[in-house]
């Protein structure tokens, strides 16, 4: 169910409450990026049930939010909502734009920096440039100062990471990524994640072509698609298979006729050149047949895993709570069955050479994915980090 929007009311002017506006607002009076998000986040837990709030009362709000969490004293300034006019103007080639720390923040995930450390990089750069009385810098000045103060707050990966995501700014093809895994792995929120650190707007479920698919094609033409991935050996027992062998074969008819639908969505980013991420059960390594789109695409695949069986079992509630539809009792049923589902893309993921990232803790994991596609682009695009450092500074 979508959440009703609140808004902050001052006078006749109306805005959406923006938990990031608040969090940068109260960076900006002192707070670190942590504590900031950590207020921000209350606010927004007391005021959730109300749908419009008088600037004043959030005011009041937040500073008290601030003293009872920190001992400090909320200091006044540009009311959160508000615009501040830029002081320090990025000068392109062809355009102009102003210094946004958000911005940078987050184009500097993509070199696998944290949050939190990736804010305090684009802080620091900002006082730095108004301690220079700086009113505005070239776009390859800013990047080398970008470039530097990672090289010095951080290990240099970071830093050549970072140059090599500005370098492929403007591919001539696009990056695809793809995220295998069994049912509960955590393949959705990983995508999410890394889709948000590199700033990919389209995430593609399998199960979302699977569900159209059902709705095109009756169970009589194609059963396999009719049922779950860890379910569609029900159908094939039915007719004598052999029952030690009917969930991996099923699972493996369904991801075949699911992953037409797939290969298709990728056409279609090929051909207007947009980035992408694809997730799902059923991209499986050597089903899914990627070869065909290696002239014409970065394609990263990565296969997500949990190997431990009790941290496994462990994320079912989770699921339980998060979707009224999926309950927790119908995946511990089919656990065994999705753990040879699981087997099954990990052993094809072996045989084709895939990487495979057991997501044990989400920042881990995420860590571990950039790492890996950044260095895939940099083998596809075959640049040394001394190469990244001439072209791109």
């Amino acid at each position: 169910m979508a959440r009703d929007n609140l808004y902050v009311v001052d006078g006749a002017r109306k805005v959406p409450f923006l938990r990031g506006m608040i969090t940068h607002s109260l960076v900006e009076r002192g707070l670190s990026f942590e504590d900031a998000y950590e207020v921000a986040s209350t606010v927004r837990e007391r005021i959730k049930q109300r749908k419009v709030i008088e600037k004043k009362d959030l005011t009041l709000l937040i500073q008290n939010v601030v003293e009872q969490k920190f001992d400090k004293k909320y200091v006044t300034g540009p009311t959160p909502g508000g615009v501040v006019s830029p002081a320090i103007v990025v000068k392109g080639q062809h355009l102009n734009l102003p210094f946004s720390k958000g911005l940078l923040a987050q184009s500097l995930q993509a070199s696998g920096l944290e949050p939190s450390a990736a804010y305090e990089v684009s802080r620091e750069i900002e006082s730095l440039l108004s301690r220079r009385g700086e009113k505005e810098i070239k776009r390859d000045e800013l990047r080398r100062v970008i470039y530097e103060t990672i090289v010095r707050k951080y290990d240099p990966k970071f830093a050549e990471r970072y140059l090599l995501w500005r370098y492929f700014k403007a591919p001539d093809k696009p990056l695809i990524i793809l995220f295998g895994g069994a049912t509960g792995a955590g393949k959705s929120t990983v995508a999410t994640e890394v889709a948000h650190r590199l700033g990919i707007q389209r995430i593609l479920a399998t199960d979302t072509v699977r569900q159209i698919m059902r709705t095109m094609v009756s169970r009589d033409l194609l059963p396999a698609i009719h049922y779950s991935s860890y379910e569609a050996w029900r159908d094939l027992v039915s007719i004598g298979v052999d029952p030690d062998t009917a969930v991996v074969d099923a699972f493996r008819e369904q991801a075949t006729r699911v992953l037409v639908g797939v290969r298709a969505m990728i056409e279609r980013a090929i051909h207007e050149n947009f980035r992408m991420i694809v997730e799902g059960v059923h991209v499986v390594p050597g089903l899914a047949q990627l070869e065909r789109f290696a002239d014409d695409a970065y394609i990263v695949p990565l296969v997500i895993s949990t190997l431990n069986r009790e941290s496994y079992l462990e994320r079912f509630p989770i699921r339980q709570r998060e979707s009224e539809n999926r309950t927790s009792e119908r995946y511990r049923r089919n656990f065994e069955n999705i753990l040879k589902i699981q087997d099954y893309i990990l052993e094809m993921a072996e045989h084709y050479d895939i990487p495979i990232i057991e997501n044990l803790h989400l920042d881990q994991t995420v860590s571990s994915i950039l790492t890996v596609i950044t260095n895939s682009l940099r083998e596809k695009l075959q640049i040394s980090g001394k190469e990244l450092v001439e072209r791109v500074l």
